[in-house]
């Protein structure tokens, strides 16, 4: 099994506090997050994208390269200082739920 980079893992530990509703799954060479069991975020290396929200539609897309094509998904990175704000990054993950 592949070793949780440790940036997620101090998100997941540190920040949500390993909250239960909270899980990673590895799933397409990326780092899925689930609250619940509905996703929520993607990591990427040491970025995190959040799902389309009220919040983050004019920051970076996430793209990933099929053999011919580009292919956006309706999520964009987020800036680190929100994941220091906890009413900011509550505020992003629901929002990013209820999309």
């Amino acid at each position: 099994m592949k070793k949780i980079p440790s940036y997620l893992e101090y998100f997941l530990e540190d920040i949500l506090l390993w909250n239960n509703e909270f899980q990673a799954r590895i799933m397409f060479w990326e780092y899925w997050i689930f609250k619940n069991w509905k996703i929520f975020a993607i990591f990427d290396g040491d970025d995190f994208y959040f799902r389309k929200n009220d919040y983050n539609q004019q920051d970076e897309q996430f793209t990933y390269k099929m053999s011919w094509k580009d292919v956006y998904l309706p999520y964009f990175k987020i800036d680190e200082s929100i994941l220091e704000n906890k009413e900011e990054l509550e505020k992003y993950i629901e929002s990013s739920l209820d999309y």
